[in-house]
């Protein structure tokens, strides 16, 4: 699980975990800031590649961006103290309490690396956070968007056509649910075309390398609007 260059200053770290159904595939993007790196939705970190890591620079921020993304968050925290570690609303509750944690709200965003921009998604049941790269104009997204493609294991794209989010940059139907305001998802998509990214890289997915990044992740999202 070595990292892979993604564009300047920014890489990721491509690993899996397991479901009742499937092996699914999850992803770790690093994101180089003035100041130091963040390590945002964290996956397991062995020696090998904590040593890349430190080859970089010295990590600022640990960020949980939802939820749902935590499994290897307190493993993270703990093999780097150094590092401020970010969490959303709601997750300690949930999990229990975190090496020190700082809560991510709208009001209280996350204190990161210059260069590296955020929104809290704060409308929605699982509080995500999106990172916004500036040198490399990409949007870093967990859950969403996702792009399931042929590369995919079978398990995970067998499930993934049985809810319709196979085959192209979707957001799966189950958002409806969790979106508490439609103007919240106005919103969002709003943030996005502001920032105008050429490039979206996701949890869960194919990375999207296009200059209509930002009209991509709007169309996908316009059903919930």
């Amino acid at each position: 699980m070595p990292l892979q260059p993604i564009a300047n200053g920014l890489w990721c770290a491509n690993s899996h975990f397991r479901t009742l159904l499937f092996k699914g595939s999850v992803r770790m993007t690093v994101l180089a800031g003035e100041g130091g790196l963040v390590l945002y939705s964290p996956v397991v970190l062995d020696e090998a590649l904590l040593r890349e890591l430190a080859a970089l620079g010295p990590v600022a921020a640990i960020m949980a961006p939802n939820t749902y993304h935590h499994f290897f968050l307190k493993a993270a925290a703990e093999a780097l103290p150094a590092a401020r570690v970010f969490v959303p609303e709601g997750l300690e509750a949930k999990i229990g309490p975190v090496p020190r944690a700082e809560t991510v709200t709208r009001n209280c965003p996350a204190v990161l690396p210059g260069g590296i921009d955020q929104f809290t998604f704060d409308r929605h049941a699982v509080h995500e956070t999106m990172l916004f790269h500036e040198a490399s104009r990409t949007l870093v997204t967990s859950d969403l968007l996702y792009n399931y493609q042929s590369e995919h294991g079978a398990g995970e794209k067998a499930f993934f056509r049985l809810i319709g989010n196979y085959g192209a940059p979707k957001v799966a139907f189950y958002h409806r649910y969790a979106v508490r305001e439609k103007a919240a998802v106005h919103e969002l998509v709003a943030q996005v075309r502001a920032w105008a990214p050429r490039r979206i890289v996701m949890s869960h997915g194919r990375i999207v390398d296009s200059p209509d990044a930002a009209e991509i992740f709007a169309a996908a999202w316009q059903r919930f609007a």
